[in-house]
């Protein structure tokens, strides 16, 4: 499991990630113990039959932003290295592994942001409507195909399929 940073290559579930994701868990919340608030395995590795990119994405909720230099420091040690907010406001990015095997990414951010809810609100309504799956499956793989070798547009191409799916989440979802 590990994937050169910039590269698209899609591959069917597979329920060891499941098992990666809980190995990873385990080493954050012994690194990192009462910093952290909530953790959630998110991304496509975390919907079963959806391909994936083979790379963990872990949504990990601290109480401030603030606190991300620290944070840095205590992930150094593990092959983390902190990528910023990535153009999102509410969020840090980091990354895992050398740039030609990433393993897994963190996306730092706080309860209640907008980073929280639409990683939640995204997994929950792909599980609850799997004709979803099907259609975002069938998207990616169109897309992979198209920008093997230019990830950020293989990102771009997903975007409003994504924000749809968030905006349909809201509806059903939100008190």
């Amino acid at each position: 499991m590990a994937l050169k940073r910039g590269i698209v290559e899609l591959e069917d579930y597979n329920s060891n990630w499941e098992k990666e994701y809980l190995e990873e868990e385990q080493l954050l919340k012994k690194v990192l113990g009462s910093k952290i608030i909530e953790i959630h395995h998110i991304g496509s590795t975390s919907i079963p039959n959806l391909k994936a990119k083979p790379v963990i994405d872990i949504l990990l909720v601290i109480e401030n932003l603030d606190k991300i230099n620290e944070i840095e420091e205590l992930l150094k040690p593990y092959d983390y290295e902190n990528r910023g907010p990535q153009g999102v406001d509410d969020r840090f990015f980091f990354a895992k592994g050398p740039e030609d095997a990433r393993t897994h990414y963190i996306h730092f951010t706080t309860p209640n942001s907008n980073t929280y809810y639409n990683q939640l609100y995204f997994k929950k309504y792909l599980l609850d409507h799997p004709e979803y799956i099907k259609k975002y499956c069938d998207l990616k793989q169109e897309l992979a195909s198209k920008y093997a070798n230019e990830r950020k547009l293989y990102t771009q191409g997903k975007n409003d399929f994504i924000k749809n799916v968030i905006n349909l989440a809201k509806e059903e979802y939100h008190d």
